[in-house]
Parts: structure tokens; C-alpha cells; sequence
């Protein structure tokens, strides 16, 4: 039997970068194949190659033994491919039954079959044992939720093939248990299934094989029970990469922050934990607001929505520079000079590839532009980094040089207060750790009494 999706020896360049160099690629039915690399691997090319939005330069794709040209995500859909992102494609005013129905509404003689269209919606969630009032607006749903309607939306068009991108990232464990039941069901029914998670820990238990990427190529392909963490690390980057915990000595010094419930003292770091809706995230928006006046006080903000912290037209350098340009000069005379040189040190130190500052940061793979948030603040010098999930889609190599440059930010005297649903990072990372509920702090846990069981039991 052919496989389902397949790319052959394709290849694909962006100027002078080289995303994919000969990548063969097999998708059967009914199985978990996984796909793992460093951000910048290739993985975002290829699934934007399975899903019509670019065109190989070299080699083909295949459907079901045929080859096939995808000109657009409308090719795609049709083939029945469904690519579910990070970040959903849901309309937050619509309904569930319209999301779920969304470019396939079916219709009566002038207007929407609304009953037509909440049957078959229900249809499509019964699937994934999910239950939902159809007739709620979709911005009112947890995330967890509203992924469940993207993937219904999927199965409604008959999607033979789903390709799942970072679908764990923002979950919590409860929510992770209940996607991997959908995933589990859906290939039983025998969708394929392409899934790609930096969370390298859950691949033996989703996934039956794992293709490794790494410059452009496939690597490795793995079956399953060979999927030790530590193997698929060093395929990943070439070499063995030793866990790097902060070891910096750090002394609490003046206060730079105190705002209610947060008290942020030089040379510390406070992490903040909660499940969804604890309102992590939006204490440390709240925090920053209004920017321009935040940024002036030296308060620099990584958040969960990368997006909201770029402009995507703009290059490398352009970001980067963005909240520092009165440090260089007036817009009449800049010291383009003092701004490259800041730059190009901040893009070798966080690894931001490709390595070029002038580099479109649309060319940028998502870890990477994560990365030049943080080099942004880091560039303006501020005294308080604020970080909502900031290793959300990062890869393990760079998540050990992120943490190691928030132990290194905060020994140079500087505090950070980040938001983590990764309990281990929280109790890795944080001098202390407060626990929330509904926007307020249920417990404080200083360093000695840290440990997963107790971040566990006050958030719970």
C-alpha cells in the first residue's frame, strides 16, 4: 500500500538559505509519525511544502501513490491534508458549529442550513468525544478547547492526513493526556497522523516512528522504542549536549519591581505558576502597560504570542534595534555602526539563525524570531525581563541557552519574573515561585521548599 503523503527528494531555498536539501518523506495511514529538530531544521518548510503554501524547487510530492502540485492550501484541503498550527485559525466571534463548518457552510436556497450545519459539527466533536455548546462564541474557549474545534473542522472535510504543530505546547499535562486520547483514536480510524513537538519526552508515547531533521535533511528515522531522549538530542544537534542548570551565584539586592502581587528584586528570579486561565499571563501584560512608558522604566516583556513583539515586515536588525533607537541617536542621525555591532554580538550569542541581521524575520523559523524577542530587550539594556512562556517552541539545545541567559541577566543584577506551564523549568530556574488562581497569589514557595509535588499541590 503507497503511502498517504510522501515528499521525494525535494528541496527548497529562500535567497541564499539553504531550508531543505533532498528531504524523502513517508506518511502511512493509521499511524504517529513524529518529526523533531532544532529550530531552522526544516520542519516548518516541510510541513509548508505538504501544505501548498510553498513549492519545492527539486523533487515532488506525492498523494496516495500520485503526484500531485499543491499551488495553494485550498490544493491541499482539497487532497485532504489539514495542517492544525500553533497558532489555531479559529474566528474568536463565531460559533463553535460555525468554526467547525468554516469554508464549507452548507447552505439552503439563499442562506446558511443552520440545523445541517450543527448536526454535522456535532458529528465531527462526537468523533473526538468532545463536547461543546455549539452555539458559543469560540473566543470564550480555553485554548485546549478551541483546538479541538480546529481538528474537528478538519475531520469534517474528510481529512485523510493531519499534521499536528506543536499541538502540546501550551497545554498543561491533564490536557496533553486528553489530546494524545484523540490521537490514538483518530488512528484507529486510520488517519495519518504527522506530529511535530520539541517536547521530546512525549514521542515514545504518541508516536510509532520519528524522523529526525537537521540542516535542511532528514537525519535519522527511528522506530519505535528508540526513542531515548538523549539519542534524539544527538541526532538533532550532531553531538551529546549536556543539561546546563544555572550555577551562577545570585544575591537579592534592591527592589526594582513592586507591584501587586509581584515584588522583583535585583539578581533574582521569580517564576509564576498556574493552570490556564490563572491569569500569569495577563498579570505580566498588565505589568507592561503602557509600553512606551514600561520600556522607559526598563521593563522589557517576552510574550506568549510572539507576533505581538515583532513586526514581521521588518529584519533581524530592524527588531532588534526597535526599542533601543534613542540609545544610537536621533532619527536624523543614527549610529548605524553602534547598531550592528550590537546586533550582530546579540544574533551570535542567541544563535539566531540564519546568522544574517538582515535577513527578513518573516525568513525566520518561530523559535528563531522567539529568540530575537529577547535580544531586543537584552539590546535595551532593561532591568526587568517579564516572560510568558519563553521557551514555548523552543528547541532542547536552545532552551538550555535561553535559561542559561535568564541566570546569566539576573547575576548581572537584573530580575525576571516568567510564567512557565512547565513545572520542572519553574522549579529548575526560580528563586521562588508563586502560585496562582484566578489572577491572585495562592502560595509563595522559596527555593527550599521547591520541588514538582509542591508547585503541583498549590496550583491544583
Amino acid at each position: 500500500m503507497p503511502a498517504v503523503l510522501e515528499a521525494q527528494e525535494v528541496s527548497k531555498r529562500f535567497g541564499a538559505t539553504r531550508a531543505l536539501e533532498r528531504v524523502s518523506f513517508a506518511l502511512r495511514s493509521g499511524e504517529v509519525h513524529a518529526l523533531v529538530g532544532e529550530n531552522g531544521a526544516g520542519k516548518s518548510t516541510l510541513i509548508k511544502l505538504f501544505a501548498g503554501v510553498h513549492r519545492p524547487d527539486e523533487g515532488g510530492i506525492r498523494v496516495l501513490g500520485a503526484a500531485v502540485r499543491l499551488h495553494s492550501p485550498l490544493d491541499a484541503w482539497r487532497l485532504g491534508i489539514a495542517v492544525i498550527q500553533q497558532e489555531l485559525r479559529v474566528v474568536p466571534a463565531l460559533s463553535v458549529a460555525e468554526n467547525v463548518m468554516l469554508g464549507h457552510l452548507p447552505s439552503g436556497r439563499f442562506l446558511v442550513n443552520e440545523k445541517l450545519m450543527k448536526k454535522r459539527a456535532a458529528e465531527a466533536l462526537a468523533r473526538l468525544h468532545v463536547e461543546l455548546d455549539l452555539d458559543a462564541p469560540v473566543g470564550r474557549l480555553a485554548f485546549a478547547e478551541r483546538q479541538a474545534v480546529a481538528v474537528a473542522r478538519a475531520l469534517s472535510r474528510e481529512a485523510r492526513v493531519l499534521i499536528l504543530d506543536e499541538p502540546t505546547a501550551p497545554l498543561e499535562e491533564r490536557e496533553v493526556a486528553s489530546l494524545f486520547q484523540v490521537v490514538n483514536r483518530l488512528r484507529g480510524e486510520g488517519v495519518a497522523i504527522l506530529y511535530v513537538s520539541h517536547r521530546l519526552e512525549e514521542i515514545p508515547r504518541i508516536a510509532g516512528r520519528c524522523s529526525v531533521m537537521r540542516d535542511g535533511r532528514i537525519v535519522a528515522e527511528l522506530a519505535g522504542g528508540a526513542f531515548a531522549v538523549g539519542d534524539l538530542v544527538r541526532h538533532m544537534v550532531g553531538h551529546d549536549v549536556q543539561a546546563r542548570q544555572p550555577v551562577l551565584k545570585r544575591q537579592s539586592g534592591d527592589v526594582l519591581l513592586d507591584a501587586e502581587p509581584l515584588r522583583l528584586e535585583a539578581g533574582t528570579i521569580t517564576g509564576l505558576a498556574g493552570l490556564l486561565g490563572s491569569g500569569a499571563g495577563a498579570l505580566l501584560r498588565r505589568l507592561f502597560t503602557p509600553p512606551p512608558r514600561a520600556i522607559r522604566s526598563g521593563i522589557g516583556l517576552v510574550p506568549n504570542d510572539r507576533a505581538a513583539a515583532l513586526v514581521p515586515g521588518q529584519s533581524v536588525r530592524d527588531n532588534i534595534a526597535l526599542p533601543s533607537l534613542r540609545r544610537f541617536g536621533s532619527f536624523a542621525r543614527m549610529d548605524d555602526r553602534a547598531i550592528d555591532a550590537v546586533v550582530r554580538e546579540l544574533v551570535a550569542a542567541l544563535d539566531i539563525r540564519p546568522a544574517d541581521p538582515y535577513a527578513p524575520l518573516r525568513a525566520l523559523s518561530g523559535g528563531n524570531q522567539q529568540k530575537v524577542v529577547l535580544a531586543k530587550w537584552l539590546a535595551a539594556r532593561v532591568a526587568v525581563l517579564l516572560m510568558d512562556e519563553p521557551t514555548q517552541g523552543i528547541d532542547v539545545a536552545a532552551k538550555a541557552h535561553i535559561h542559561r541567559l535568564m541566570a546569566e541577566f539576573a547575576a548581572r543584577g537584573g530580575a525576571v519574573a516568567f510564567a512557565s506551564s512547565e513545572i520542572r523549568e519553574l522549579v529548575e530556574l526560580a528563586d521562588r515561585v508563586l502560585a496562582l488562581r484566578r489572577g491572585a497569589v495562592s502560595a509563595t514557595l522559596e527555593r527550599g521548599e521547591l520541588d514538582e509535588r509542591a508547585v503541583r499541590d498549590a496550583i491544583a
